[in-house]
């Protein structure tokens, strides 16, 4: 009861702000854990019900789709900040046209890339190229074709959750977010009783489920809560859309560079050191990466709440908000290093005798993760106040020196899977070093030049 009690006094201290981002945080790891925990539940049914051949082709047809979903040239993130501003200002009439200007040019690209997308199924011999099995190539088509359009309705109607960030309301889109995996869990537990090992029903089920959840929580809210913002064609401003752009395309560059740093390592270990090597790293990177997830549910909390701050010249609570993030940090820190420690324990406990990882992978991973939520918790001040060009060129540097800087390790020093991270760590250095210098400046209000864009 007394652990009870501190909480709710550790929720209710503080101005409304606080308050509201402490209550999200908190329903957002309880509701996420929930989520995460429903994927280990529903991964061996997938695999019981599709057997490892299919389950393996639906997984790529899904990873080959979210490629695509990540070129949306950042309009959303885009829509999060100057949706947030205009609100913020109590600006109704602009958030309105923020909003339909935003739905009408993704609805224009999805339309233009589905139809695209669905001639290249029906056409190219892309099936051969993933080595599906002759007998399973024109379900897969099907269901490619299915997936695909399901996809472009996610792509335009997953909107409604920037919408949510952008008011302070991040449990909303982690509730609707477990309720889409929970629909899906439900619907596997029903279809073996309908058909045994049906691709395109398995695949069927998870595509619509994943588009029609925020595209029903779109039509729900925009009729009642969110009904002043409900998009209309005549708000259309293309004027507007610069805006969306302007910030948006400097989002979509720092998440490609995201992309590239992060996304390639196992490819790296797999071609320059050895394939025995990905998983020594994957393992290491899963148990030390559960602090990326507690700083992700901060990071979008967080992001508006600053956006709301600085519009409204907040900047005592900026600081004191970038202050409490930092303590955490240095929690995670500890609990890091102890878990390094105690290491070869776990991974033997976990692993059994299967897979032998050395101290210095998990150091390396250790730092690596380190590195990138400290350089997160300065992220959320530069997403918030809009002033992201020097990150999105630091992300650009990084991207381009990663995959050099990761060959230089393992070909001339010959560091192995240790090598590949640390030219991970060598590319983010310097954004590690430029994002709190930028931010004391703008919470000092002493940005100028480059350091204010």
């Amino acid at each position: 009861m007394k652990i009870i009690e501190k909480l709710k006094g550790v929720l209710t201290k503080g101005n409304a702000r606080s308050k509201r981002a402490k209550k999200n945080i908190l329903l957002t790891v309880v509701i996420k854990g929930l989520g995460i925990l429903i994927g280990f539940i529903y991964f061996p049914l997938s695999l019981d019900y599709l057997g490892a051949v299919k389950f393996g082709i639906f997984l790529t047809l899904l990873s080959i789709i979210d490629w695509f979903l990540n070129f949306n040239i950042g309009i959303g993130l885009g829509l999060r900040n100057k949706f947030g501003e205009a609100v913020a200002r109590e600006d109704d009439e602009k958030a309105v046209l923020y909003v339909s200007t935003a739905y009408f040019v993704l609805g224009s690209i999805v339309i233009l890339l589905t139809v695209v997308l669905l001639i290249l199924n029906f056409t190219l011999p892309w099936t051969s190229w993933l080595n599906i099995p002759a007998e399973l190539i024109d379900e897969v088509e099907i269901l490619g074709a299915i997936i695909i359009v399901a996809f472009g309705v996610r792509f335009v109607t997953s909107n409604i959750y920037e919408i949510f960030y952008a008011m302070q309301k991040m449990a909303y889109v982690e509730y609707f977010t477990f309720l889409t995996k929970l629909s899906f869990l439900v619907l596997i537990i029903i279809i073996p009783f309908i058909t045994p090992d049906s691709l395109l029903l398995f695949g069927s089920a998870k595509a619509l489920t994943f588009a029609l959840v925020p595209l029903m929580v779109g039509l729900y809210f925009f009729r009642t809560k969110f009904k002043k913002y409900r998009p209309y064609f005549k708000y259309v401003r293309m004027e507007y859309f610069k805006d969306l752009f302007s910030l948006g395309i400097k989002f979509f560059l720092i998440k490609i560079s995201l992309l590239i740093i992060h996304q390639t390592n196992n490819i790296l270990i797999a071609s320059f050191v050895s394939v025995a090597g990905v998983p020594q790293y994957e393992a290491a990177y899963k148990y030390l990466s559960i602090f990326m997830m507690l700083f992700v549910i901060i990071n979008n909390q967080l992001w508006p709440s600053n956006t709301e701050a600085y519009v409204k010249g907040d900047v005592v609570w900026m600081r004191k908000s970038l202050r409490v993030v930092l303590k955490v940090w240095f929690v995670t820190l500890i609990l890091a290093t102890i878990m390094v420690s105690i290491s070869p324990i776990v991974y033997k406990f976990w692993l059994q005798e299967n897979l032998e990882i050395p101290i210095t992978v998990s150091i390396a991973v250790a730092i690596s993760v380190c590195l990138v939520t400290w350089i997160n918790i300065y992220s959320i001040v530069l997403n918030g106040t809009g002033k992201v060009r020097l990150q999105m060129y630091a992300y650009l540097f990084a991207a381009c020196i990663n995959i050099p800087a990761s060959i230089f390790y393992v070909r001339v020093l010959e560091l192995g899977v240790v090598g590949i991270v640390l030219g991970t760590i060598t590319s983010l250095v310097p954004l590690a070093v430029i994002a709190p210098i930028q931010v004391n400046k703008i919470l000092a209000k002493k940005e100028h030049g480059i350091w204010a864009k």
